[in-house]
């Protein structure tokens, strides 16, 4: 997951941060904690080596244990509450505690529904999705448009292909198209 962030070439500092939830119904660690974080860090100094990898553990039975730490206010706690509730009347009380808890509650509430209603749910987030790329692509595209423009006038004043190129992001196949095009008008 990490490193199909990039492509070949390019550089690592477009890596961003990598945080791995494990969300378990066992306990795994001898903590009593509800919720641990760890890094890569040197053994003997305990000097972090890099900010890039978190891995966090949720261990839900340990909310019933007697003896753990846990704030009952913090928000991970409330979540862990409500992945690891029995009930809908738990649910129901920690999404009016929180209101993130109280969109994913309805979001639940919406997909549990019969089928009908699910699909026309979906077909709706469908729509909001489709919208999203519509209007991605038409800005898209009117950058690239501008890109063009600006290259035109590059190439009237006799600028470089290498100058239009470094100051449109234009592909230099595009540029010299543009070129042929202009003289043979």
């Amino acid at each position: 997951m990490y490193i199909e962030q990039i492509k070949s070439g390019d550089p690592y500092d477009k890596l961003k941060k990598c945080i791995t939830i494990n969300i378990l119904d066992f306990e795994c660690t001898p903590l009593n904690k509800i919720h641990s974080s760890y890094h890569i860090t040197d053994d003997e100094t305990g000097y972090r080596l890099t900010e890039v990898l978190e891995i966090r553990y949720l261990e839900l039975p340990k909310l019933e244990k007697e003896g753990v730490e846990k704030d009952e206010n913090a928000a991970i706690t409330q979540w862990m509450e409500f992945i690891g509730a029995k009930s809908k009347e738990v649910m129901e009380v920690l999404a009016l505690k929180n209101e993130e808890i109280g969109k994913a509650y309805d979001q639940l509430q919406v997909m549990s529904k019969n089928e009908k209603a699910r699909m026309a749910y979906e077909s709706r987030q469908a729509e909001i999705h489709d919208q999203m790329t519509r209007m991605k692509t038409a800005k898209e595209e009117g950058s690239n448009e501008r890109a063009i423009k600006v290259a035109e006038k590059m190439l009237k004043r006799g600028d470089s292909i290498e100058d239009i190129v470094d100051m449109t992001d234009l592909p230099k196949e595009a540029v010299m198209e543009l070129k042929r095009k202009m003289m043979h008008k």
